[in-house]
C-alpha cells in the first residue's frame, strides 16, 4: 500500500502535467506544435508550492522576434512558463547540450 502523502504528491503532479497538457493543447492549432514537454521540478517530481510548471515547445508558426514569440504565450495560466522552439534551435540546442532542452531527453514528460 502506498503512504497517502506519496498518493497526494502523484495526483498534484498528474494535475499540474494535465493543466499544460490542456493549454498546449488550445493552443497548437494556432502555431503548429510539433512537440512539448512538461520538464524541471514538475516532471521530475521535486516540485513545491511556489514552482511553476515548465514547459518546452517545438513549433512551426513562431515569430522571429523574441517579444512577438511571448505575446504568444500571454494567455496561459497562472504557473504555467513556456519555452518554445522552432525544430532548427531545438536541435541547435541540443547541440549545444542546452541544459534546459537536455532535460526533455532525460526527464521530460511529453504532452503534445
Amino acid at each position: 500500500m502506498t503512504h497517502p502523502i506519496v498518493e497526494r504528491r502523484r495526483a498534484e503532479r498528474a494535475e499540474k502535467i494535465a493543466l499544460a497538457r490542456e493549454y498546449i493543447g488550445t493552443i497548437s492549432p494556432s502555431v503548429g506544435i510539433e512537440q512539448a514537454w512538461v520538464v524541471g521540478s514538475v516532471a521530475r517530481g521535486d516540485f513545491n508550492v511556489w514552482s511553476d510548471i515548465d514547459v518546452v515547445v517545438v513549433a512551426r508558426e513562431l515569430p522571429s522576434k523574441s517579444l512577438a514569440r511571448a505575446d504568444l504565450f500571454l494567455a496561459k495560466p497562472p504557473g504555467l512558463q513556456i519555452v518554445a522552439y522552432t525544430a532548427a534551435e531545438f536541435e541547435t540546442e541540443l547541440e549545444q547540450r542546452n541544459p534546459l532542452v537536455m532535460e526533455t531527453t532525460s526527464v521530460g514528460v511529453p504532452i503534445g
